[in-house]
Protein backbone atom coordinates (compact mmCIF):
# COMPACT_ATOMS: atom_id res chain seq x y z
CA UNK A 1 0.00 0.00 0.00
CA UNK A 2 1.35 3.67 -0.74
CA UNK A 3 0.30 6.91 -1.81
CA UNK A 4 2.02 6.61 -4.28
CA UNK A 5 -0.36 3.62 -6.11
CA UNK A 6 -3.11 6.38 -5.35
CA UNK A 7 -1.80 8.79 -6.53
CA UNK A 8 -0.99 6.87 -10.01
CA UNK A 9 -4.81 5.53 -9.65
CA UNK A 10 -5.65 8.86 -9.73
CA UNK A 11 -3.67 9.87 -12.41
CA UNK A 12 -4.87 6.90 -14.50
CA UNK A 13 -8.54 7.13 -13.35
CA UNK A 14 -8.72 10.96 -14.26
CA UNK A 15 -8.08 9.55 -17.98
CA UNK A 16 -8.51 5.52 -18.58
CA UNK A 17 -12.54 5.28 -19.25
CA UNK A 18 -12.00 1.23 -19.45
CA UNK A 19 -11.12 1.79 -15.84
CA UNK A 20 -13.80 3.92 -14.34
CA UNK A 21 -16.32 1.47 -16.22
CA UNK A 22 -14.96 -1.41 -14.75
CA UNK A 23 -14.95 0.24 -11.27
CA UNK A 24 -18.64 1.24 -12.09
CA UNK A 25 -19.84 -1.97 -13.01
CA UNK A 26 -18.49 -3.38 -9.35
CA UNK A 27 -20.99 -5.24 -7.48
CA UNK A 28 -19.74 -3.40 -4.26
CA UNK A 29 -16.82 -2.24 -2.09
CA UNK A 30 -15.59 -5.78 -2.22
CA UNK A 31 -15.49 -6.20 -6.07
CA UNK A 32 -13.62 -2.71 -5.95
CA UNK A 33 -10.91 -3.68 -3.73
CA UNK A 34 -10.48 -7.34 -5.84
CA UNK A 35 -10.56 -4.16 -9.29
CA UNK A 36 -7.69 -2.41 -7.69
CA UNK A 37 -5.72 -5.36 -6.72
CA UNK A 38 -5.97 -6.80 -10.12
CA UNK A 39 -5.15 -3.29 -11.52
CA UNK A 40 -2.04 -3.35 -8.54
CA UNK A 41 -3.19 -0.46 -7.44
CA UNK A 42 -3.71 -1.19 -3.86
CA UNK A 43 -4.13 2.08 -1.02
CA UNK A 44 -6.47 2.67 2.23
CA UNK A 45 -8.65 5.55 1.68
CA UNK A 46 -5.74 7.62 4.11
CA UNK A 47 -3.16 7.53 1.27
CA UNK A 48 -5.70 8.20 -1.17
CA UNK A 49 -6.40 11.52 0.18
CA UNK A 50 -3.20 12.30 0.82
CA UNK A 51 -2.28 12.03 -2.50
CA UNK A 52 -5.21 13.66 -3.74
CA UNK A 53 -4.22 16.69 -1.39
CA UNK A 54 -0.81 16.57 -2.52
CA UNK A 55 -2.24 16.93 -6.02
CA UNK A 56 -4.47 19.45 -5.78
CA UNK A 57 -1.65 21.71 -4.48
CA UNK A 58 -0.31 20.99 -7.83
CA UNK A 59 -2.69 22.42 -10.30
CA UNK A 60 -2.42 25.28 -11.70
CA UNK A 61 -5.34 26.00 -13.28
CA UNK A 62 -9.48 25.68 -11.81
CA UNK A 63 -10.19 23.29 -14.42
CA UNK A 64 -7.31 21.09 -13.34
CA UNK A 65 -8.66 21.72 -9.75
CA UNK A 66 -12.25 21.06 -10.97
CA UNK A 67 -11.95 18.11 -12.75
CA UNK A 68 -9.71 16.50 -9.90
CA UNK A 69 -12.88 16.67 -7.31
CA UNK A 70 -15.34 15.41 -9.65
CA UNK A 71 -12.82 12.56 -9.77
CA UNK A 72 -12.59 12.33 -6.46
CA UNK A 73 -16.84 12.71 -5.66
CA UNK A 74 -16.84 9.95 -8.47
CA UNK A 75 -14.41 7.68 -6.34
CA UNK A 76 -16.13 8.55 -2.93
CA UNK A 77 -19.47 7.14 -4.37
CA UNK A 78 -17.87 4.24 -5.38
CA UNK A 79 -15.98 3.16 -2.86
CA UNK A 80 -19.29 3.04 -0.41
CA UNK A 81 -22.00 1.85 -2.51
CA UNK A 82 -23.96 -1.16 -0.76
CA UNK A 83 -23.27 -4.00 -2.17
Amino acid sequence: MSIGQARTFILRGMRDRDLRDLLNASAGPEDVLAILEREQLVFTYSEFDDAYHNLLTQCQEEEQAELLKEFKMWWDLIRTMPA
